[in-house]
């Protein structure tokens, strides 16, 4: 069974950059689960930001490598973080650790890989995420997923 967003595997862009938008929303009643996009495939990177703003979610940064999106999510904090796990400079799985160890309060984390294993979903889990999909994700799935973090659900997720 498939699980992600759909999107297509196209080549990793390797150049390391991060957008973090400002913090909105604070005196409005509602508001919007904040998401940080680590993922080193411009296009994947756009089209799931996109996705997740048309949703209602806020996109509170983008980054393209490991390292890169360390810094967005100490910076933006978001309340979840989606994260590739096979990029440059630092892992998905190397991330991961690092913002469990880094971070105050961490964001909730989910993997979104086109690599992957039965090893990799194992490795996922020990390094502290909270759901993992496949690449191409069921978009309903992950949208789901993330607003029960939003209601404050607990949810350990597997998208095979």
């Amino acid at each position: 069974m498939q699980s992600s967003a759909g999107f297509p595997s196209l080549p990793a862009i390797s150049h390391g950059s991060v957008a973090v938008s400002p913090q909105l929303g604070e005196s409005m009643p509602h508001r919007a689960l904040r998401v940080v996009v680590v993922e080193d495939n411009y296009d994947a990177n756009a089209a799931l930001s996109k996705l997740l703003e048309k949703s209602g979610f806020e996109v509170a940064g983008r980054a393209y490598d490991g390292l890169s999106g360390l810094v967005a999510i100490k910076s933006a904090h978001p309340d979840v973080a989606i994260l590739d796990i096979a990029m440059p400079a630092l892992d998905g799985f190397g991330l991961a650790e690092r913002v469990h160890r880094e971070v105050d309060s961490p964001p909730r984390l989910v993997a979104l890989t086109g690599c992957d294993t039965e090893a990799n979903e194992a490795n996922a889990k020990n390094a502290g995420f909270d759901a993992y999909f496949r690449k191409p994700a069921d978009w309903r799935v992950l949208e789901t997923l993330l607003h029960s973090f939003e209601s404050g659900e607990a949810a350990q997720h597997s998208s095979n």
